[in-house]
């Protein structure tokens, strides 16, 4: 009987995953995209409000080029523009990779 039992739930496994696999779909999809680099975008003033166009701001810190001895820190900030949502957070993902992050309200994605 035990047997019997395993190798059911054992066959129905095999069915349920092809299931399984485009459940996981929807979460791939809307993961963020990585080769974006960090220099994407459009350099931009304030676009004003309603023009769709996504606005992308970062605020971080790094090591002082200069006296990289570990113990002095520099700002960055990046201010750019971008056509798609999808960039804009992929753009903000390798930021924050390769700088510390600095004041959280400063690092965002927003459509104007």
């Amino acid at each position: 009987m035990k047997k019997s039992t395993f190798a059911l739930m054992l066959g129905l496994s095999f069915l349920a995953q092809p299931f399984f696999f485009l459940s996981d779909m929807s979460q791939v999809q809307a993961a963020v995209r990585k080769n974006v680099s960090e220099y994407a975008g459009q350099r931009c003033n304030t676009p004003p409000r309603g023009s769709g166009i996504i606005l992308g701001q970062y605020t971080g810190t790094t090591d002082n080029p200069i006296l990289s001895m570990g113990g002095d820190d520099v700002t960055v900030s990046f201010f750019r523009c971008f056509t798609s949502m999808a960039e804009c957070q992929g753009w903000l993902y390798t930021l924050r990779s390769k700088y510390t992050d600095g004041n959280s309200v400063l690092i965002s994605c927003r459509k104007r």
